[in-house]
């Protein structure tokens, strides 16, 4: 009976992969806090938003930290409700970052009328779609799963997606909340571990059996479990498979990234028609805001007018 403590002796802004001794089975686990609260407090989300982006974040970290070369992860849903849009996006040694559109007037019409837990994800997506596009590079072509968007939650989406196109047993587990950190401040923090079924052999037995063992003790994890700063992720999965036995890999750090910088955005600005870049100008400088981080670029017009160095 093993479990490995967290070697970065931290038990926030990580992800991990697990595997459980003598199963066919593995997993990953990731506790985001300050990174979290970053990207869901750079927009003034209603609440149900910001949980249903921070949880499209966790499912974009833990799918993401699998992939086993350097690109990205994006996962999106798009419907016809009052949330229009919503991405995350997971790049391999760069971090996370993740963004929501919505009619702000109709979430808040929505939410006034009152919405059950259960439904919250359908009322604010609607109908649509939830894609994972896995991108190897420039060079190489990507490569897009698609599903209907239903189910109660984003993480029970991905699990279809996985049934469906990748024909992998899948369990998710996501919860998104908010904690006190003293002088009455409050931070979104989030927690999620990911559960999936290997091929099983003459070696190691019934993948079935090993599944059904594995998957009802997964089952048990409680959100405050995943929530808990003082819990880390080691110790959690102790919680769960400490008779099995369970292999905590070396973790990741998880950190928000943007591709925001300013001369690439200066450049972006450059490309555009010049009458374009006129109509954008105002008070003598041109302002480019950043979906992602909310951060407003000012450029003035002879700085972008100039040539690329």
């Amino acid at each position: 009976m093993t479990t490995v403590s967290d070697p970065l002796g931290e038990h926030d802004n990580i992800v991990a992969g697990f595997q459980i001794e003598g199963r066919t089975v593995r997993g990953r686990v990731t506790r985001i806090g300050s990174v979290l609260d970053e990207i869901l407090s750079a927009h003034d989300y209603p609440e149900p938003v910001a949980r249903l982006l921070g949880e499209a974040v966790l499912v974009t970290t833990l799918v993401g930290d699998a992939l086993k070369f350097d690109g990205r992860l994006i996962v999106q849903a798009q419907g016809d409700g009052p949330v229009r849009f919503l991405v995350a996006e997971y790049v391999t040694g760069e971090g996370v970052r993740g963004f929501a559109s919505m009619d702000r007037d109709a979430v808040d019409a929505a939410l006034d009328a009152g919405i059950a837990p259960e439904a919250m994800m359908s009322t604010l997506l609607g109908r649509g779609s939830f894609a994972m596009t896995i991108d190897h590079g420039p060079d190489m072509d990507q490569y897009q799963g698609v599903v209907a968007l239903e189910g109660a939650s984003l993480s029970e989406v991905a699990e279809t997606y996985f049934r469906q196109s990748e024909q992998t047993p899948t369990r998710l587990r996501c919860a998104i909340g908010e904690i006190w950190t003293g002088d009455e401040a409050r931070q979104w923090r989030g927690g999620g571990a990911l559960l999936q079924s290997v091929a099983g052999d003459d070696a190691r037995g019934s993948a079935e059996e090993d599944w059904d063992h594995a998957r009802a003790l997964f089952e048990t994890v409680e959100d405050g479990e995943l929530l808990d700063p003082d819990l880390s992720a080691g110790a959690l999965l102790y919680r769960l498979y400490n008779e099995d036995g369970v292999r905590l890999m070396e973790p990741t750090p998880v950190i928000k990234r943007c591709s925001c910088e300013r001369e690439r955005l200066r450049r972006i600005i450059a490309s555009f028609p010049a009458d374009d870049r006129s109509a954008m100008e105002a008070d003598g400088a041109i302002v480019m805001t950043c979906e992602y981080c909310n951060r407003d670029w000012r450029f003035t017009p002879d700085e972008v007018a100039r040539p690329h160095s």
